[in-house]
């Protein structure tokens, strides 16, 4: 054997070898590499640990108007949870009504016989998950929350997101409500649910929604929008209210002409 055909065959096998070492390693690099079962025990006992800490904040709500406000970065996502401003007196609940900037919600003038004020109820602002407003909002929370998957706060506002008067006749309910619509930062339309139907009514020559069938406590619905002053109108009852389609329209008429 020449000195050629010896440093041939001495090449070959060193490109060999290299090819070989090539790929083990590439296959070494494939693999995915698994934490250790002590580090992936603690990245979940973190995890639950943030959750307990948000969730401890986030429910607790004891005074009329709190609200607190939830960041879910596993999801990626915002939760409310709040209590109500409600009184029992109608003078008192139109004094807070302009302590807190409520929708304007005007009486109607004809309920249908025997109905009387029971209630009032200012709601904070709680924005819808398609609106600018919650875009913002979970931002904030996202920075705040420093790389943490859970973060809660309480959120002060000073601008109520709906107000709605409650009507009583033993009972049976009527329940009236107005608030704020939020601009979207992509178009939706309302869709029944479950069960869900849907029938266009006019009132007034304003088209109105009338909503039967779901599985709401107040089940049955008219619904309407003033696009002037970006308000959502909605007069709901209970399932087995004696009320009809027609006593609600009148409703909203009387309303309407305030």
């Amino acid at each position: 054997m020449n000195l050629t055909t010896k440093t041939m065959i001495a090449t070959a096998s060193i490109l060999l070898a290299l090819s070989s070492a090539s790929v083990i390693t590439a296959e070494a690099a494939a693999k995915p590499v698994k934490k250790p079962a002590t580090q992936a025990a603690s990245s979940k006992n973190n995890l639950e640990r943030q959750k307990k800490e948000a969730e401890a904040i986030y429910r607790k709500v004891d005074e009329q108007g709190g609200l607190r406000v939830m960041y879910d970065g596993v999801n990626n996502i915002l939760n409310y949870t709040y209590r109500s401003i409600t009184s029992l007196d109608h003078e008192e609940y139109t004094q807070l009504s302009i302590k807190h900037k409520a929708p304007d919600l005007q009486q109607p003038e004809w309920l249908p016989e025997g109905y009387v004020f029971q209630s009032g109820e200012i709601i904070p602002p709680c924005f819808h998950f398609l609106s600018e407003g919650y875009q913002i909002l979970l931002d904030e929370l996202k920075a705040e929350a420093k790389g943490k998957k859970y973060y809660a706060k309480k959120v002060n506002w000073s601008e109520a997101g709906e107000t709605a008067i409650v009507y009583a006749k033993g009972n049976d309910i009527i329940r009236i409500s107005a608030k704020r619509i939020q601009p979207l930062i992509t178009e939706s339309t309302r869709v029944p649910g479950k069960g869900e139907k849907f029938e266009k009514v006019s009132i007034d020559g304003i088209e109105a929604i009338y909503s039967t069938g779901s599985n709401a406590v107040y089940s049955t619905k008219l619904i309407w929008e003033d696009a002037e002053n970006q308000l959502e109108y909605e007069i709901a009852t209970y399932r087995k209210s004696p009320l009809t389609k027609e006593d609600l329209v009148t409703i909203a008429e009387s309303i309407i002409q305030e």
